[in-house]
């Protein structure tokens, strides 16, 4: 696939049928990381199958939808195709921060559970060319 032809990624999502429900979490009895100023829960919703996720924003932001969701976890997912020390410089973190390795681990963990969701690396593929552009 290349750049001509990349759809723009809520309209991949819709055609693809990736739904998602959000529920608002509450700052009072979920830890936020400490840059959050809001956060959901947010099931995303493919072919019947279901991968449960959490996201967080730095406020007044509006209840992320499904795209933004794949949006988040198509960009992190390059975690799992880094060794920590180029993915620490490609995201600004330092090697030596033990909430770095956390971050990397969750970004990875993160992937897994939306390619299990997509089941197939074609699409997921192209979800993550589409959110290059997003």
């Amino acid at each position: 696939m290349n750049a001509t032809d990349t759809k723009p990624l809520a309209e991949l999502c819709a055609e693809l049928g990736i739904t998602a429900s959000v529920r608002e979490l509450d700052g009072d009895f979920i830890t936020f990381p400490d840059w959050a100023k809001q956060g959901w829960s947010i099931v995303l919703k493919y072919q019947g199958k279901r991968a449960q996720f959490r996201f967080y924003g730095g406020g007044k932001a509006s209840t992320p939808t499904a795209s933004d969701l794949v949006w988040s976890v198509a960009t992190d997912s390059t975690a799992l195709n880094e060794n920590f020390n180029y993915w620490c410089d490609n995201f600004g973190y330092s090697t030596d921060n033990i909430k770095a390795r956390s971050i990397y681990k969750a970004c990875s963990i993160n992937a897994k559970r939306l390619i299990n969701l997509i089941g197939n690396e074609e699409i997921f593929s192209q979800l993550v060319e589409s959110a290059r552009d997003y």
